[in-house]
């Protein structure tokens, strides 16, 4: 009788489950030009834009564009690649877009390509 009980209760508890909403990432906040903020309800991630290096002439313009094309609460995907000094290096997808914003930051001219 008890090991009937736990296989319905976990039976139960796994199709409830299905049913939970899942957070995506989103952004909160771009600190500079290669650094976004990134939260999912439960954690921040301070991440690191993947492939790109911006020169030092073109910060404010960099910042400038990537505050337009990821404005606050903007739902991401992060593809990570690594971490450096406890940052979480990683390729940012929008969801609206599927393309990586570091595509999209080298083809605009304000960055290059280090991978």
């Amino acid at each position: 009788m008890n090991k009937r009980f736990t296989k319905i209760l976990i039976l139960f508890l796994s199709f409830f489950c299905f049913y939970l909403e899942v957070d995506a990432a989103e952004i909160l906040q771009v600190t500079s030009s290669s650094v976004l903020l990134i939260g999912d309800h439960n954690r921040t991630y301070t991440v690191k834009l993947a492939c790109t290096e911006i020169t030092p002439d073109l910060e404010e313009k960099s910042v400038k564009w990537l505050k337009k094309q990821l404005p606050r609460h903007t739902k991401v995907n992060l593809k990570p690649k690594g971490s450096v000094d406890g940052v979480l290096v990683a390729k940012v997808i929008p969801f609206d877009s599927n393309i990586d914003i570091s595509e999209k930051y080298i083809d605009e001219g304000l960055a290059t390509n280090k991978c």
